[in-house]
């Protein structure tokens, strides 16, 4: 284990030379711009392997970056998560609330010159609507949409949602990002490969190295909204001529690139490197995003042995919150177990029912297993890599599964791999899997219509395809509720239910921080990866 003092020593030899062993040359090239943008006007940031370009297809962290580069919403949250107009001018309701009808606002354009009309909008909803969980609920509720004209559309419900604007508005994977018509109406279930938007950066898909680069270039006909920006909401504002990301899977040669400048920003710092960069005056590191990074196990319901809900509970309660997090969060003040399907810091995010969760013990666990029937039917874990997070939680949980006399597998691969193999619903045998360990936002698991683990519709579902008609019913039920005080009792009956059937098994939570040099200015809170209104100075 490499001390303070030779990370230190590494950190300031790596800057000495950009030749560093393991990272090509031309990454560094490429991440300052390339010979045709001058030095300073792009913003480099060590980024994470990009495979698709999808962001309704998949809900990859890489292509959500990607995503709120070069599209943007109708709808957006502000830093209260309270949804504001973004591409809308604003909204009216008719029909006793039955009827939406959304104005876009002026100026929008997509990157190929095309302007932005309302059948876009709609195709958008429609296919986001098909992938998304609170879309979903959308599809249900919406009876048909109506074309005004290219600047004005209708929703009109054939019940009661009043959750209609935050479903359109939220942050979380998937959003409902507008594309034009011809992208739009793309089968959902196959994967786009155009790029554009209408976003303030658009996608230099001439440059993209699938698993090693891409970058972006500001979209110079981008009109910006008037308002500061709040949360993702507010004006958009392209600081940087280019966005560069460059993929560097070692964290200690990140580091020692971000500490030498050949790199301004690192979104996922390794954890124990944090003090190593807080003792550097030209780095600053903060926890940027406006909540906790929440931590998951996403088992297969369609086959053995999940498809079990004894061996599902069996599992869970062999697992230590604490010792888990502790593994890959050295600071104690950091390792924040939290037992429930909600954000605990939420107003959700109680304990109600979580008796499974918080067991802690290893004999009742093995107890429990026998008794659930199990067979050693094998069990195959896809092991991401990367982040660093992900590839310590797997180690630990396989080591857990192994205690249990589990017939466990940890496959390692890499996030787009993983992010194409648990489409498979096939078993082991024929290259199916029955877990993988997923991390989201608070903000991602704040509620029922955002947490998309939190579900019962089978195979319409997330990955994992939970069935439990039950829990289904009671989100409809949430999702119907115009009432704060009833949805918060839904809500709980939500989580009791699901504590019965575990669509997954909640692993903890930590705080996380972000890492970028101290000349970049404008830096916000957000609760995504936002690179807009950020530019470089003599000062942060």
């Amino acid at each position: 284990m490499a001390t303070r003092r030779d990370l230190l020593k590494s950190a300031s030899l790596l800057a000495a030379s950009s030749a560093v062993s393991g990272f090509p040359s031309w990454a560094f090239a490429q991440s300052t711009g390339g010979p045709s943008t001058p030095p300073g006007k792009t913003l480099r940031i060590i980024g994470e392997s990009l495979q698709s370009l999808d962001p309704i297809w998949t809900t990859a962290p890489p292509t959500k970056n990607y995503a709120f580069m070069i599209f943007d919403q109708l709808f957006a949250v502000d830093d209260k998560y309270v949804p504001q107009p973004q591409m809308a001018a604003g909204y009216t309701t008719e029909d006793n609330g039955m009827t939406y009808v959304i104005t876009l606002r002026d100026g929008l354009l997509f990157h190929d010159g095309e302007p932005v009309r309302s059948a876009d909008c709609i195709a958008s909803i429609k296919r986001w609507s098909a992938r998304d969980g609170f879309g979903r609920a959308v599809a249900a509720a919406v009876g048909e949409y109506q074309v005004v004209s290219d600047k004005v559309f209708k929703i009109k419900l054939a019940h009661n949602f009043p959750l209609l604007i935050d479903a359109l508005g939220k942050s979380n994977s998937s959003q409902c990002f507008i594309m034009p018509e011809r992208m739009a109406t793309v089968d959902p279930t196959k994967q786009i490969t155009e790029s554009i938007g209408s976003g303030p950066y658009r996608f230099l898909r001439e440059e993209w190295v699938p698993g090693s680069f891409n970058a972006f270039a500001r979209f110079d006909k981008y009109v910006p909204r008037s308002e500061p920006p709040s949360g993702i909401a507010g004006g958009k504002i392209a600081g940087f001529e280019r966005v560069a990301f460059t993929v560097i899977d070692d964290p200690s040669t990140a580091m020692s690139a971000l500490m030498a400048g050949e790199q301004d920003y690192w979104p996922a710092p390794a954890d124990d490197l944090l003090e190593v960069m807080k003792g550097d005056p030209s780095i600053v590191v903060s926890q940027r995003t406006t909540s906790n990074s929440y931590y998951m196990l996403q088992v297969n319901h369609l086959q053995p042995p999940f498809n079990n809900p004894g061996v599902r509970k069996a599992l869970a309660m062999a697992i230590n919150q604490v010792e888990l997090i502790s593994a890959i969060q050295p600071d104690p003040k950091l390792v924040l177990p939290c037992y429930s399907f909600y954000d605990c810091q939420s107003p959700y995010g109680t304990e109600d029912n979580a008796a499974v969760i918080k067991t802690a013990d290893l004999r009742k666990a093995k107890e429990a297993l026998a008794a659930a029937g199990y067979k050693g039917e094998k069990v195959v874990l896809l092991a991401v890599s990367s982040p660093p997070r992900l590839s310590g939680l797997n180690q630990v949980l396989d080591n857990v599964m192994r205690k249990l006399s589990m017939n466990v597998e940890l496959q390692a691969m890499d996030f787009a791999t993983m992010a194409t193999r648990r489409t498979s619903k096939e078993p082991v045998e024929a290259g199916g899997w029955s877990g993988f360990i997923t991390g989201w936002t608070g903000g991602d698991v704040a509620n029922p219509a955002v947490n998309q683990l939190l579900h019962g519709a089978g195979e319409k579902g997330w990955f994992g395809w939970a069935n439990d008609p039950k829990l289904e019913a009671l989100k409809t039920s949430w999702f119907r509720s115009a009432d704060p005080a009833e949805r918060a009792v839904i809500a709980k009956q939500i989580q009791v239910q699901a504590f019965e059937t575990l669509p997954y098994i909640p692993l903890g939570a930590t705080s996380t921080y972000h890492a970028y040099r101290a000349d970049l200015k404008g830096v916000f809170p957000a609760p995504v990866n936002a690179y807009w209104n950020i530019s470089k100075g003599d000062k942060a």
